[in-house]
């Protein structure tokens, strides 16, 4: 087979064929990305997505509206009204923790149309089209677009509004209120998205939607409550993202292998990060029985084998990820969440390299 582009592979591989290599994608915090820049003497990230062969872009969504409030012990309010203060960690970096969930009070349902909620028009669809202008200048890459610009989905950014332990007790008690808030967090993310796909929308190949719906052990919540309750809205989503022409990958840490039949009904085509550390994650399991339908994104753990693996154990885990999961298309090699500060640099060469996206050149 001729070499492909990055765009040509991703698109394959998504269509369950088999490509020149598989394709490859990452994500990694600011601190990782000083170690690798500094690692490799390339100090621009796309310089370093480029030596290392990634074959996806993940398009910024710009925020152009009020100020947002800050305080003098650090703290910041987001869009969502959520206050969080930065929690330095021992491993390097910040964490923004939630110390204020704006709905913790809120009493009926009747009072959410009160709240002042984020304006999808304080968004900037052209600085999107601009960030392709700028890409498709050279090589043609897959394009991501986020949801939204900020960390969380449906489920999660309700939640960090009303506090995890009401929301559940919402979903239980009063749904209305649980339905209220995420119907109106739908509709925001709706609407951001069918403002840049008007601008941008045929060179967009997938709408990254997310949602921690599992942890380590199993799920955060009962099937039932998740399918009556939280799925409807992102099916309606998901949705509207293939009537606009793109592919959903959808986001999920944990043991999300009950939920995954689920998934496939609600319009994801794409399963990230496939965490195979977690309960009942077995990747060849998982793939028997979903690859014909549904892609996959992710499966290097960032937890163990990544931060903590050899050069050598990176490489085998990666060529074992890769012939499971990428057999006949359908999969994007990744690690299974943003890389942390912990992981060496050499380790992330050591997975392109046995991908064979690594460049020759720097």
């Amino acid at each position: 087979m001729d070499s492909l582009s990055p765009r040509e592979r991703v698109f394959l591989a998504l269509s369950h064929h088999d490509t020149d290599r598989v394709p490859v994608d990452l994500t990694a915090t600011p601190e990782a990305w000083e170690r690798l820049k500094r690692h490799l003497g390339i100090y621009d990230e796309e310089g370093v997505l480029r030596y290392l062969g990634v074959d996806l872009r993940h398009l910024r969504q710009a925020y152009v509206g009020p100020p947002l409030p800050r305080f003098g012990d650090g703290s910041w309010t987001d869009v969502w009204g959520v206050r969080r203060r930065p929690v330095p960690h021992p491993g390097g970096g910040v964490y923004q923790e939630i110390i204020r969930h704006p709905l913790s009070q809120l009493q009926h349902a009747n009072e959410l149309a009160e709240y002042s909620w984020p304006k999808s028009e304080w968004w900037d669809p052209e600085a999107v089209v601009q960030q392709i202008y700028v890409l498709d200048a050279g090589t043609p890459y897959a394009l991501t677009l986020p949801e939204f610009g900020d960390p969380g989905g449906i489920f999660e950014i309700s939640w960090y509004m009303r506090g995890m332990e009401q929301f559940f007790v919402d979903l239980l008690r009063q749904p209305d209120i649980a339905d209220g808030i995420m119907r109106r967090v739908t509709d925001f993310f709706m609407g951001t998205l069918e403002r840049i796909m008007k601008m941008a929308g045929e060179r967009i190949d997938l709408v990254w939607t997310s949602d921690d719906i599992a942890h380590q052990h199993g799920p955060l919540i009962s099937m039932s409550a998740w399918r009556e309750l939280i799925a409807p809205h992102h099916e309606r989503l998901h949705r509207r993202v293939h009537e606009l022409g793109a592919r959903t990958m959808f986001h999920s840490c944990g043991a999300v292998r009950p939920f995954i039949a689920s998934l496939l009904t609600i319009g994801v085509d794409v399963l990230d990060v496939l965490q195979t550390s977690a309960d009942g994650m077995d990747p060849r399991e998982i793939k028997e029985a979903f690859g014909d339908r549904l892609c996959f994104h992710g499966g290097i753990d960032v937890q163990t084998t990544l931060p903590f693996g050899t050069e050598a154990e990176v490489r085998r885990v990666t060529r074992e990820r890769m012939d499971v999961l990428g057999r006949n298309g359908g999969y994007i090699l990744a690690p299974s969440h943003n890389v942390q500060s912990d992981t060496p640099p050499q380790n992330l060469v050591a997975m392109c390299a046995e991908a064979g996206s690594l460049s020759t050149e720097r």
